[in-house]
């Protein structure tokens, strides 16, 4: 399999794990050919989009069509999912987690996630977002259009959008005992915007 489809390869090992080899080789038969399927009615799109939609999105779609069809429950296929997400996730964290044992690197965090929102999170992704907000010691704005959100809504899924935003607290919402990160809603769990925030606390 491509590099570009980790998703697929990884999740290999978690689906023999619980459903066996023979039913695996089946379904990843299947998310195989709806993941190239996916791909060819999505080739218009712009490069940019493929970091997210080929790397993420897609592979998670293609997955979950394939679960289904092999009479897996839809529910039982989202939690899957959304399990292996945030285990992908969990492998991130302590690396992220080590980067501050650098001194003093937590008091550039804001503006880093800031600019990294703009660059890897912006329109030129698919992404929108107001109220942008940034200090010396906070970043927050409220994203209020995600691909990944749109995209599994557009194929049926939306159910596993929210491993993606479990991610992101997995990842973000340990950092350093001087960060604190306060996101309270995304529209992965229905809400009408994700409010991002990450400020550094004075005191602890």
């Amino acid at each position: 399999m491509a590099k570009t489809v980790k998703y697929l390869r990884h999740i290999v090992a978690h689906l023999e794990k619980r459903y066996g080899c023979e039913k695996t080789r089946a379904i990843m038969s299947k998310a195989m050919e709806r993941y190239e399927e996916i791909l060819d009615e999505n080739k218009d799109e712009p490069k940019e989009y493929h970091i997210h939609t080929h790397m993420r999105i897609y592979p998670a779609i293609a997955v979950f069509d394939a679960m289904t069809s092999e009479g897996i429950n839809r529910k039982e296929v989202a939690d899957f999912l959304n399990d292996y997400y945030r285990w992908r996730a969990s492998g991130m964290a302590p690396k992220i987690k080590a980067l501050f044992k650098i001194p003093l690197l937590y008091k550039i965090v804001p503006k880093f996630f800031f600019n990294m929102t703009q660059k890897t999170f912006g329109p030129q992704m698919g992404f929108t977002s107001k109220d942008q907000y940034l200090s010396k010691d906070e970043m927050r704005f409220n994203m209020t259009k995600c691909p990944y959100h749109d995209k599994c809504t557009h194929y049926g899924c939306p159910e596993i959008v929210k491993g993606y935003c479990d991610a992101d607290d997995i990842c973000y919402g340990n950092m350093h005992p001087k960060l604190s990160w306060e996101r309270t809603k995304t529209l992965g769990y229905g809400f009408d915007v994700c409010d991002f925030k990450v400020r550094v606390v004075k005191k602890i």
